[in-house]
């Protein structure tokens, strides 16, 4: 038995995480990809309007970015099915993630987005969408959509990708191998949310079979999962 490869796996059982992601500011990992939308949130409450929408497909580090502003400003998050009037005149800055997904909702949202301005407070919402293609069927609210400010969060880039990856076996104590990130990549979906699914899943592995996280292994779990 390779005592090396022994102690390489021992390390790598040391330390294991969930699979929640963590939205902690010094996880957020900036790229060319989200600059932009980074630089803009962080420019509150200087913003060019009270409401902001933070738009880009699924994965993209939209809800880790919100959270970040979420805690900066000191904000109440709040979801349209359950939504608080009172709390939100309380609060003033409020933060909704996937409003789209609400429709049975829009009337709520359109007297939230009212109430913000009427207190003088800041409104950040994620979307898959862009907000100005979006078509609520209430003309009002679809003009207040309009008139928000739209910053688009694009796909990860491979500098983001391969960061994401270098910091998710990072919180595991586990240093990977180049040859490892360059397999993971090529064949995964580029989706930071899929990315942390896939690294635990990997990780299971190792510690089930007791084997160093290497390229063969990898590809059985690509194998196991259907990639």
């Amino acid at each position: 038995m390779d005592l090396n490869l022994d102690l390489k796996v021992e390390k790598q059982l040391y330390f294991d995480i969930d699979d929640a992601p963590s939205f902690v500011e010094d996880n957020f990992i900036i790229s060319s990809s989200n600059q932009n939308a980074t630089d803009y949130i962080y420019k509150w409450p200087n913003w060019a309007s009270n409401c902001v929408v933070l738009f880009g497909e699924s994965g993209v580090g939209k809800s880790h970015l919100a959270n970040i502003w979420h805690n900066k400003a000191q904000a109440l998050k709040v979801s349209l099915e359950n939504i608080d009037f009172k709390d939100v005149q309380k609060r003033k800055n409020i933060l909704i993630d996937d409003f789209e997904l609400y429709s049975n909702k829009y009337n709520d949202l359109f007297h939230i987005i009212n109430l913000i301005n009427e207190i003088n407070g800041c409104l950040l919402m994620t979307s898959k969408v862009n907000p100005a293609s979006l078509s609520t069927g209430i003309r009002d609210l679809d003009s207040r959509l309009r008139n928000a400010t739209p910053i688009k969060i694009d796909r990860p880039d491979d500098f983001l990708l391969e960061a994401i990856i270098i910091k998710l076996f990072s919180d595991k104590r586990i240093l990977i191998d180049d040859r490892v990130i360059k397999y993971i990549l090529k064949r995964s979906n580029r989706s930071a949310s899929e990315l942390i699914k896939l690294v635990n899943i990997i990780n299971n592995k190792s510690m089930e079979q007791k084997r160093a996280i290497t390229v063969p292994l990898v590809r059985d779990v690509f194998s196991d999962v259907g990639y």
